[in-house]
C-alpha cells in the first residue's frame, strides 16, 4: 500500500485521532474513543464526501465503522439500553491511543471490555490501523489488525451480526447496491460466504451545486484468509449496512489468555470500483 499524500497530517485531541487534509483544510478521518461505547470511525471523507453515518434513526446504536459484538459471556456489547428486552449490557472502555507512524498514518487503540454488572473484565482489545491511498485520492485503504484476548474463558454466542460493521448514509429515495466476490447482490448476499463485499450508494453532500446529482461512493470490506471461518459470511441489512460476522457460522470459544485475531481491509472509493481492482487490493491484503 502506498504511503500517505504529503498533505495528510495526523494528530490526537480530546480522545480522538484525526487525519487532516491540509490542502482542503478538512478532516478526512476521525477515530473516536467513547467510554462505554468503545471506538469508532466517523467521519470518513473522500473527495469532500462523507462516506459514514453515526446513529441513524433506523440503527441509533451504530456509528460509522464500528467494532463490537452482541453476546459475549451473556453480555451485549452491541445495542443501547432498552433495545432488546431483558438484555444484559456490557461496556467497552478505551484506554491507550498511540500514533505509531505518519507515512502512512498508523495508530493503535487498546480497550477493556467489561460486564456492566460489577464491571468484571471480559476481553482485552487491541486495534492496529493503517491508512493509505493506493490509487491517488480516489481510493482510500484502511487496514485493521484486531485482537481480542480472553481474560476469563469466553464464549462469543452465535448471532447473525457482530464484529466489524460499516454504516454508510443510506437514503431510501436514492437507493444502494451491494455485490460480493461471488457475484451475489443485495439481499441474496445475506448470510452467504464471500471474500469481500462492496456497498455503493449515491450520497448527498454539502457544497454540491443546486440540482446536481448526489455523489456516488462506496466501501468494500475484504476478509483475510487467516480469519476464523474464512470466507466470511455477511450480514447485509435493510439499509445496506455490511458486516463480515464471525458469529454467523456458530459460537467462538476462547480459553483464558487465548486471543481472537481478525484482519480486514476496507476500501473507500468515489464512483464504482471494478471488481478486478477490488480483487487486486484483496490479494495484496491476503498476502500480508
Amino acid at each position: 500500500m502506498e504511503e500517505k499524500p504529503a498533505r495528510w497530517q495526523v494528530r490526537t485531541e480530546n480522545d480522538c485521532l484525526f487525519v487532516d487534509d491540509a490542502e482542503r483544510g478538512a478532516v478526512i478521518l476521525q477515530h473516536n474513543l467513547r467510554p462505554g461505547v468503545g471506538s469508532y470511525i466517523h467521519p470518513l471523507r473522500l473527495g469532500g464526501v462523507c462516506l459514514t453515518e453515526a446513529s441513524p434513526w433506523h440503527h441509533p446504536h451504530q456509528h460509522g465503522i464500528q467494532t463490537r459484538f452482541v453476546g459475549i459471556n451473556g453480555s451485549d456489547f452491541w445495542h443501547y439500553p432498552g433495545v432488546r428486552p431483558g438484555q444484559t449490557l456490557g461496556r467497552i472502555d478505551p484506554g491507550a491511543l498511540q500514533v505509531t507512524g505518519a507515512e502512512p498514518p498508523r495508530w493503535t487503540i487498546e480497550a477493556l471490555w467489561r460486564h456492566a454488572a460489577g464491571g468484571s473484565q471480559v476481553l482485552a482489545e487491541r486495534q492496529a490501523w493503517t491508512l493509505g491511498a493506493p490509487d491517488g485520492l480516489l481510493v482510500l485503504v484502511l487496514d485493521l489488525d484486531w485482537t481480542l484476548r480472553a481474560i476469563p474463558d469466553v464464549t462469543f454466542a452465535p448471532y447473525p451480526y457482530g464484529g466489524l460493521y460499516v454504516r454508510m448514509p443510506y437514503r431510501a429515495h436514492l437507493g444502494a447496491a451491494v455485490v460480493t466476490s461471488t457475484g451475489r447482490r443485495d439481499g441474496e448476499a445475506e448470510q452467504q460466504p464471500a471474500i469481500w463485499a462492496d456497498v455503493l450508494m449515491p450520497l448527498e453532500h454539502r457544497g454540491s451545486r443546486t440540482g446536481a446529482d448526489p455523489a456516488e461512493a462506496g466501501i468494500a470490506v475484504c476478509d483475510h484468509p487467516a480469519n476464523p471461518g474464512h470466507p466470511a459470511r455477511w450480514r447485509i441489512d435493510g439499509q445496506y449496512g455490511i458486516n463480515p460476522a464471525p458469529t454467523i457460522a456458530g459460537p467462538i470459544e476462547l480459553a483464558a489468555g487465548a486471543a481472537l485475531r481478525l484482519r480486514y481491509r476496507l476500501i473507500a472509493h468515489r464512483g464504482p470500483l471494478a471488481a478486478a481492482r477490488i480483487e487486486e487490493l484483496w490479494a495484496e491484503h491476503a498476502a500480508q
